[in-house]
């Protein structure tokens, strides 16, 4: 292959952005207008008005076209554009509206108490005098189409169709037209008067024509009515503040910023991006691999290396509640499957073993004495019933969260690119329901699975538990009163664990359920933490995938795993080193002129 051949622009259908990595690289700002026409945008932003009087000529058909053009091009969520735009000549029509408006002007100036009158001597509308009228209506469908992005915020239909609005009226400024928005009608005399079906709103009569005035100021600033009040009174910083009170501290969701989290590196994430849009093969067909690469560099700095080694940290704890049958097992099997990881002869010895991973296996909370082989690092043989009082107090919930920080500074130190996190302890998935349920609101029905195998009769004692804590503790906490009241310590370690790799700026791969409850709990706490969390997998159990939804991530497995103890994690490293190998070793396409640039440095 010659040079020339190996150094092609590689192929972009038409229609699609043409631009590639090195070209942004180079000149960031490359998509920027030019000053004049920057100039431009920002006039016709400030001198828009809201215009009342209007001349009687009419409006070129070419003109309203370009108008209602620029309103089609508004952005929507989902692309739903749902926005429906009835254009009003008739003198009847108009006069029937101008009736309406003058109805709801007096029923509205009633509301003014002493400022009634000054409120009727203002000219509020031109819908005679403008010779277009246009209804600017929001269609809701009919429910049953699925919209991108709406699922969440059903009003997002709403927000597109002001969008619209919006863009019509600065593009006919830019025409010298004039616009007036009529706020003064009721909905459903409007809809009577022109037909408009019940799934759709109008939401907003506008008067169209070339304007009898042109006011320099907001007529209401301009009779003294109110006045646009400066940037500063409605700009706020990473929070909502209350005028004349002090900035609160914990955010949405009582979700805290608390400490200092190493902050993602977006560059290194952008170098990654560019990398992967110079490879051999169409814009993201590497899929949730090529997220997988950008979310590796931000956290390291680095593409992910093409032999991953990990740092594989299992804590082991045991639980109070387990009296009530919550497993079918006793707290005797905990030390056990312990004592079995650390002779190497459990899964995640074994897979750690296999390719080379630092495994420490340690006891926070076993209620038998440590195996041998398992690090002591014992806070209290098992945590309390959280049914009957808090499962850990102060001083225990401490001691674990610095236990898992240790793990995770020891793991570094010895060199290790990742961090997976397991765990070890019988009953753990109903201590685990309860925190996700705690932290979430959801529902024990939506969270208890079956553990390790409950039968029905099980499964309903284990729901009816949490209920129970739930109800004695509260329904919805934040992650450190949700882990000192349910517990484990097992849990809590990982949680400190999460919060120190942030630090250290390891990624951590995230194992099973009961792992991902306590990476909730450390989010609620520090929400940064979560751009250094990896899904390794989603397991059997029926709240793990509401969990990696809530963590916001997509797993890279899908086993239909039960086992925890970290081995689904460890499974999906095999993943994360191939996408190293894709990123460090595919061909990539560079331009001739790039080739010669980089050749000169």
């Amino acid at each position: 292959m010659s040079a020339q051949e190996r150094f092609l622009r590689p192929p972009v259908p038409a229609g699609f952005d043409r631009s590639r990595a090195l070209e942004r690289a180079a000149q960031p700002t490359g998509w920027r207008f030019s000053e004049e026409q920057r100039s431009a945008v920002h006039r016709v932003i400030a001198e828009r008005r809201d215009v009342r009087s209007f001349r009687s000529e009419e409006v070129p058909d070419e003109v309203l076209e370009r108008v209602l053009a620029a309103a089609h091009r508004a952005p929507s969520v989902g692309l739903m554009q749902p926005w429906r735009l009835i254009v009003i000549r008739d003198p009847a029509t108009r006069s029937a509206m101008r009736m309406l408006a003058q109805r709801e002007r007096l029923r509205q100036a009633q509301r003014f108490g002493e400022r009634a009158a000054e409120f009727l001597d203002k000219k509020i509308e031109g819908v005679l005098e403008a010779p277009i009228g246009i209804c600017v209506c929001c269609d809701h469908g009919s429910g049953e189409v699925e919209v991108l992005g709406r699922a969440t915020i059903p009003q997002t239909d709403i927000y597109s169709t002001c969008c619209a609005i919006e863009n019509l009226w600065l593009a006919a400024r830019a025409e010298g037209l004039g616009v007036g928005w009529v706020s003064f009608y009721r909905p459903e005399d409007l809809r009577e008067l022109l037909g408009i079906p019940e799934r759709a709103d109008p939401v907003a009569w506008l008067c169209l024509g070339w304007p009898d005035e042109r006011p320099l100021r907001p007529s209401l600033e301009a009779s003294g009515w109110s006045r646009r009040v400066p940037l500063s009174a409605v700009l706020m910083d990473e929070r909502w503040r209350e005028p004349g009170r002090e900035q609160d501290s914990v955010g949405q969701g009582g979700a805290r910023p608390g400490g200092h989290v190493a902050s993602f590196d977006r560059q290194a994430a952008v170098r990654a991006r560019d990398r992967l849009d110079r490879l051999v093969k169409p814009a993201g067909s590497l899929g949730l691999l090529e997220a997988l690469i950008e979310r590796w560099a931000g956290v390291t700095g680095a593409l992910p290396p093409e032999r991953v080694r990990a740092g594989v940290a299992v804590c082991a704890a045991d639980h109070g509640h387990l009296r009530h049958g919550t497993s079918l097992f006793d707290q005797a099997v905990s030390a056990q499957v312990a004592a079995a990881a650390a002779r190497g002869e459990s899964a995640v010895a074994v897979l750690a073993r296999r390719e080379g991973h630092e495994l420490i296996v340690a006891d926070l909370g076993l209620a038998a004495p440590t195996p041998p082989g398992v690090r002591e690092m014992k806070i209290a043989p098992g945590s309390a019933d959280m049914t009957e009082r808090e499962a850990l107090d102060d001083e225990q919930l401490e001691r674990a969260l610095a236990a898992g920080a240790s793990l995770a500074g020891e793991l570094a130190r010895r060199g290790c690119d990742c961090l997976v996190l397991g765990e070890i302890g019988i009953g753990n998935t109903t201590t685990a329901a309860a925190l996700a349920c705690a932290l979430t609101g959801e529902p024990p029905e939506r969270m208890v699975g079956r553990g390790s195998g409950l039968d029905a009769a099980g499964l309903d004692r284990k729901r009816a538990l949490v209920a129970r804590a739930l109800q004695r503790h509260g329904g919805r906490l934040d992650g450190r009163a949700a882990l000192r009241a349910l517990g484990g310590l097992e849990l809590a370690g990982i949680a400190g664990a999460i919060s120190a790799a942030a630090h250290l700026r390891l990624p951590v791969v995230l194992d099973g359920f009961a792992v991902c409850a306590a990476a909730l709990a450390a989010v609620r706490e520090k929400p940064a933490l979560a751009e250094i969390l990896i899904g390794g997998h989603r397991s059997a159990e029926v709240g793990h995938g509401l969990l990696l939804h809530e963590l916001g991530l997509e797993p890279l497995l899908d086993l239909r795993l039960r086992l925890g103890e970290a081995s689904g994690a460890l499974l999906a490293l095999s993943l994360i080193g191939a996408a190293g190998s894709l990123g460090r070793q595919m061909g990539s396409f560079v331009e001739a002129e790039d080739e010669r640039r980089l050749r000169a440095r």
